[in-house]
């Protein structure tokens, strides 16, 4: 980061209070298997849209590449950074960009069931779904901007994509597409339009169900904080409580059950474990375990107790040893030029000697990878053991473009005979056979913590108020915006309730991927997602209902009703588009975003639920009983002008 002091006094402190180290194999294990999963989720989405819409859904996904070719273009233009949450918030961004596409054409099909002609309905499908593309658009905006203004680095890589994604999705989806819809009918390409259809006319009493589904939520509910009561501070994970998260690897056969590796690091205080699975790699040889502890020397320590002989280590090869003591003078003019990156690449004790004296030099070999931090400190410990200290060394690695960046192979020059340094490098050899090989270790501090929790609230509170505000001024009736933050919270508490029972399940669920999950950082951003994801079916309906009840103050039983049924196959689609995008990051999308996977998978199933039986029967309940609203004359629940 930038520290920008100005003219206030700042301190620095010599142990940091947030550090995080992920090693180059997991970091491409991580890429590889989040880039698969993303690459798929589209495909399979825009090849659901193809074949449930036909000519519509060539239009469709030739609006969502469209999309993802400007996001990616302006996220280039800006310099914003490619974070693993920001490609999943363009891949949600996908799912949801065709949302408006669904709007559109469900609109269109509405109309064309009422005999309309094809131009017609064109133009009808397009207007009278805009206004609710807008309303749903921009709820989800406000969170992806709340996101952005309290979220870390990699948080607010999700909310840009997600609010380019959605932002540019009114230019794609609603003036693009009607371009080619347009031009296709004048140029009589297009004569009908053809469709699937998941639902015909139906005539579902969702109002009847409303007190079975809310006493059903209560009580799930309740399940779920009894069991965040019980697991206390061990529901969050350590970006709340501070503390230590570390990936171990074991050896090829040697690999333990989950069970047997959370029974060795029991005695760690608040541990969790979860499997990680990645590509062809067997799923019990690497584990993420996170701890409240918040030394990291400690826990790598107790990891290497509990796993003797277990954990894989680093591996050095090094080549032939040759002195170079009798080169030709002609070469002092490449280690003269050399001159200014060796003062980066020795530590302040080599400087004493002078980089002309290196006499000897070797090829050095690490199948694991190493960069030249790690492998600086671990020579000069090994010189200084071996009674070394001060003596010069340089390394330098092919291409080499920053001293974190880790290489296979290196290079080494130092002022020691060939014989010293051999002995050097045996040392470190088994020095490095005997450290464990951490695929990833993050320590965060109690201050970050605190500080990272009350962030957490805020955004969550500031969401919600800002999305039941609009809501009301947009429909003008303070039992609707009521209406939507009950449902929203209760998407909120039943995906927590579904994280914090799954420490009891995951036993169980191994094979549905359920892990003992935490509430961090990624899964707030989960949490914020859903509060803008759900309010997008809900404004749906309510805007149906604001159609059907016309100009009467008040809505009955059965407009409800009529309002939900004239949506389901709408609604049923919105949602599923996204689900399909969840589901396959949840199964393939890896370690690093599986925990956010989950939560969004869960909100967007808890949300189509509420939106349904929740949402818009409590918007008669607010209204006063179902009685009193029905007496609404009749001439007010006409069909709808769309």
């Amino acid at each position: 980061g930038v520290l920008n002091a100005g003219s206030l006094p700042a301190a620095l402190y010599s142990e940091p209070i947030s550090e995080q180290k992920i090693s180059p194999q997991l970091g491409a294990d991580t890429i590889r298997s989040g880039a698969r999963a993303m690459l798929l989720a589209t495909i399979v989405v825009l090849t659901f849209m193809l074949m449930y819409y036909r000519f519509s859904g060539v239009v469709a996904d030739l609006a969502v590449l469209l999309n993802i070719v400007l996001v990616v273009a302006l996220m280039i233009s800006i310099k914003a950074a490619f974070t693993l949450a920001g490609l999943a918030g363009l891949v949600l961004s996908v799912g949801m960009a065709v949302d408006a596409n669904v709007l559109i054409y469900e609109r269109m099909r509405e109309e064309l069931d009422r005999g309309a002609s094809v131009r017609m309905a064109i133009r009808n499908g397009f207007q009278r779904a805009f206004s609710t593309i807008v309303d749903s658009n921009l709820t989800t905006l406000i969170t992806g901007i709340v996101l952005f203004s309290i979220g870390t680095d990699q948080l607010k890589g999700f909310a840009v994509t997600l609010i380019l994604g959605l932002s540019l999705n009114l230019f794609t989806a609603v003036f693009c597409s009607r371009v080619i819809f347009d031009l296709a009918e004048q140029k009589r390409l297009l004569k009908t339009l053809s469709m699937a259809r998941l639902f015909g006319k139906t005539k579902y009493e969702f109002v009847r169900w409303v007190r079975p589904a809310v006493i059903l939520s209560l009580v799930f509910i309740t399940i779920g904080l009894v069991a965040a009561w019980q697991r206390g501070q061990g529901i969050f994970d350590i970006d709340f409580t501070g503390g230590t998260s570390v990936q171990v690897a074991f050896k090829e056969g040697q690999g333990l059950d989950i069970s047997s590796v959370r029974e060795a690091v029991s005695t760690l205080p608040d541990v969790a474990v979860s499997s990680v699975t990645v590509g062809d790699v067997p799923a019990n040889l690497r584990y993420k375990i996170d701890t409240s502890e918040r030394s990291g020397d400690a826990v790598e320590e107790m990891l290497r107790s509990s796993f003797p002989g277990r954990l894989a280590t680093y591996s050095m090869g090094f080549g032939e040893i040759v002195s170079t003591a009798d080169k030709s003078s002609g070469d002092s003019k490449d280690t003269e030029s050399s001159k200014d990156q060796s003062d980066l690449e020795t530590s302040e004790e080599n400087n004493s000697q002078s980089i002309e004296s290196l006499s000897t030099a070797v090829e050095l070999d690490f199948p694991q990878k190493i960069n030249q931090v790690t492998l600086q400190e671990t020579i000069e410990q090994a010189f200084k053991q071996a009674g070394h200290e001060g003596v010069a060394f340089e390394l330098t690695s092919a291409g080499m473009q920053t001293r974190k960046k880790p290489y296979r192979t290196w290079s080494l020059s130092t002022a020691l005979p060939p014989e010293d340094t051999r002995k050097v490098l045996e040392q470190v050899a088994g020095q490095l056979a005997s450290t464990p090989i951490y695929l990833s270790a993050n320590s965060i501090g109690g201050k970050v913590a605190g500080n990272t929790k009350v962030t957490a609230v805020y955004a969550l509170l500031a969401s919600l108020v800002m999305i039941v505000a609009y809501v009301w001024l947009r429909f003008q009736n303070v039992a609707f915006g009521l209406a939507a933050v009950v449902a929203l919270l209760h998407d909120v508490l039943v995906t927590i309730a579904c994280i914090a029972l799954s420490v009891y399940v995951a036993p169980y669920l191994g094979w549905a991927l359920v892990d003992d999950f935490k509430i961090s950082l990624d899964v707030v951003a989960a949490l914020l997602t859903i509060v803008g994801f759900s309010i997008n079916d809900t404004i749906v309906i309510f805007d149906r209902m604001r159609e059907i009840r016309g100009k009467s103050s008040a809505v009955s039983a059965e407009m409800v009703d009529r309002a939900i049924n004239q949506t389901l196959s709408r609604t049923i689609l919105t949602s599923g588009t996204a689900l399909l995008a969840a589901i396959i990051l949840y199964c393939l999308g890896g370690q690093g975003i599986h925990a956010f996977a989950f939560a969004i998978l869960i909100g967007i199933i808890s949300g189509t639920y509420s939106t349904i039986v929740i949402a818009s029967p409590i918007v008669l309940w607010l209204q006063g009983s179902a009685g009193n609203a029905a007496s609404v004359q009749r001439p007010a629940i006409a069909e709808p002008l769309s």
